[in-house]
């Protein structure tokens, strides 16, 4: 189990942008992209954001969310993590994970009045994360689309129960 933390954590570590999902009070899903904050994963993943945006409001109804990740091209990786987000006003956190890319949306920096952050506590994870890429896995599918194999050998999906 603690290598496969360590391997989740190695694999959120080269996403720049997550799909981030919430549900609106009339259970509708809303999907956007969102900046991950470029720290080391631990035990949260965090975002920023306005405090009068949808998914605040959503997120204050219904705390459980959705953070996907795949960096498409040529990897066939991807990271499917479910958990709940809270929503993080407190400013000394604030300036702590702040960035300077930040600035074009949040302009009076850290201490933008509307700047608060989304602190996501992961409860389940799951990934796929083919050792052979994503050519591996073409080659695989090719392979089986010109052969009597019933199934393409693929990458097993790894899940983690994080809470």
């Amino acid at each position: 189990m603690e290598g496969d933390r360590r391997e989740l954590a190695e694999l959120l570590h080269d996403y720049e942008t997550a799909l981030f999902t919430t549900r609106d009070r009339n259970g509708r899903f809303h999907t956007r992209p969102m900046a991950v904050q470029r720290r080391p994963f631990e035990d949260y993943l965090w975002f920023a954001t306005w405090r009068d945006s949808a998914k605040v409001d959503e997120l204050e109804s219904d705390p459980h969310c959705g953070v996907a990740f795949h960096a498409g091209g040529r990897s066939a990786t991807y990271v499917s993590i479910s958990g709940r987000a809270e929503v993080v006003q407190d400013r000394q956190k604030i300036h702590e994970l702040w960035e300077p890319s930040w600035k074009g949306w949040f302009p009076d920096g850290p201490d933008s009045k509307d700047l608060v952050l989304i602190k996501v506590e992961p409860e389940h994870a799951e990934y796929v994360h083919p050792k052979t890429g994503r050519l591996g896995v073409l080659f695989a599918a090719v392979t089986r689309a010109v052969s009597d194999n019933e199934r393409p050998p693929v990458a097993e999906k790894r899940e983690l129960d994080l809470h």
